[in-house]
């Protein structure tokens, strides 16, 4: 009776591996499948930016790029830190979001960093900026493996939600490696 028995919890804890084994395989398959599902092009690591701030009516750059990380992270969260030149050392802490595959190649981001205290106007540097947050939304497109470039807009609100400032901008980025 003895043996029957610890045959029986033997071959249930033989199902309950294989079950178990199984279920990793299908989870890391699909978190796999949405990141490499075009052949290898993926969009999870960090990125070196150059960021273009442009006037969305005409497109055209108003300045220099400036650089950012961007680390895409398994799951769908992002981490990002700028070196923009129109924030006083400190104002602006990086942000954090989400990002998720919306085609073959190509991506959405949102991400929003704390504006952490007030700065007046200081043309052409800085157009200035009020404590609060700003919210930063990009399209990305994987150029190859290495590349994307991405296009979206920027909203900065006052610490009562009152937005007082939209604008787009490009980007261009490499991957780090």
């Amino acid at each position: 009776m003895k043996i029957g028995n610890v045959g029986s919890v033997s071959s249930g804890r033989g199902w309950a591996v294989a079950i178990l084994a199984a279920a990793m395989a299908m989870t890391s398959g699909g978190a796999l499948g949405a990141s490499r599902g075009d052949g290898g092009k993926e969009i999870q690591g960090a990125w070196l930016v150059q960021v273009t701030l442009r006037n969305c009516a005409t497109g055209a750059a108003m300045g220099p790029a400036f650089g950012s990380v961007v680390t895409f992270h398994q799951g769908g969260t992002l981490s990002e830190t700028t070196a923009g030149p129109g924030f006083a050392v400190g104002q602006r802490t990086p942000a954090q979001g989400i990002w998720e595959r919306e085609g073959h190649h190509t991506y959405t981001q949102k991400m929003v960093a704390l504006i952490t205290f007030d700065t007046p106007p200081n043309l052409p540097v800085t157009p200035g900026f009020f404590a609060g947050w700003q919210i930063v939304e990009q399209t990305v497109e994987l150029t190859d493996e290495d590349h994307f470039s991405s296009a979206g807009t920027n909203a900065s609100y006052r610490t009562d939600g009152t937005v007082y400032r939209t604008g787009c901008s490009t980007a261009v980025g490499t991957r780090f490696k």
